[in-house]
């Protein structure tokens, strides 16, 4: 058996034989040269009931996780609102009867006439030919040139809808707005749509509010100047641009 635990020596079973070898040696050395000291050897006591007291530790776990629990609904008692920025959209699929189609067939058209047909008045000679014409632009009395101002695009400083620009600007920041103390004690909720400027470098210019409750309005104005954008581009350009963005207040 010893040439296994040293075969297996990291085992758990050789360390256990190792510690036990090791007390035997000592408890035969004190025995054969005895120091007058006694020595206390620990063992098992097979009176011994770990189950005795299951019940009181399972009842303390319990009320600690119940006080635990009711401590923290008291601290945080409300949930934050978060902004929502795409409305729920319910999409409609309208059922219609379309009546079955067939392809008519068209008789073929008529055979061309094998005979030339005769026309009325004077023969055409066969040898007649068209004359070349020359046409000279230069003596035509043509005024060419351009006269008032010419038409160009919309200066790159001059805001854009959201619908012309070739690509909108990305939300990078969203601020949750703060949720008014009277709109929280009378349980309203709402949405408010505001219409804000982004500038070139991604920062809110202005805000305009678009509809919705007028006790949301002021937080709403509030939470979009915070906001922040990726600058919109138009034609390899960054430009300013309109956008219209929800705001929605929720008590959920």
């Amino acid at each position: 058996m010893n040439i296994v635990h040293h075969r297996f020596s990291h085992s758990l079973l050789a360390q256990l034989a190792r510690f036990r070898e090791r007390q035997e040696r000592f408890l035969r050395l004190l025995k054969d040269h005895p120091t007058g000291i006694r020595v206390a050897v620990r063992s098992k006591n097979p009176e011994a009931d770990l189950k005795r007291d299951y019940g009181t530790r399972f009842l303390k776990s319990l009320g600690g996780s119940f006080l635990f629990m009711l401590v923290t609904v008291l601290v945080y008692p409300e949930h934050i609102p978060t902004v929502v920025l795409n409305e729920s959209r319910i999409d409609v699929v309208q059922w219609a009867q379309i009546p079955e189609t067939s392809q008519a067939k068209r008789p073929p058209p008529p055979p061309r006439p094998a005979v030339p047909i005769e026309v009325e008045g004077e023969e055409i000679p066969e040898d007649i030919t068209i004359e070349t014409t020359e046409l000279n632009l230069d003596a035509l009395p043509l005024d060419l040139r351009l006269r008032g101002p010419i038409a160009t695009g919309p200066p790159s400083d001059a805001p854009m809808d959201e619908f012309d620009i070739e690509y909108k600007p990305h939300p990078i920041r969203i601020v949750a707005p703060e949720y008014p103390r009277q709109a929280h004690k009378q349980k309203l909720e709402g949405t408010v749509k505001v219409r804000v400027l982004v500038d070139k470098r991604g920062l809110v210019e202005k805000v305009e509010v678009v509809s919705g409750p007028e006790i949301f309005r002021n937080n709403a104005i509030a939470a979009a100047r915070q906001f922040r954008f990726r600058p919109g581009k138009h034609e390899g350009e960054k430009r300013k641009v309109w956008m219209v963005m929800p705001i929605g207040f929720s008590l959920k």
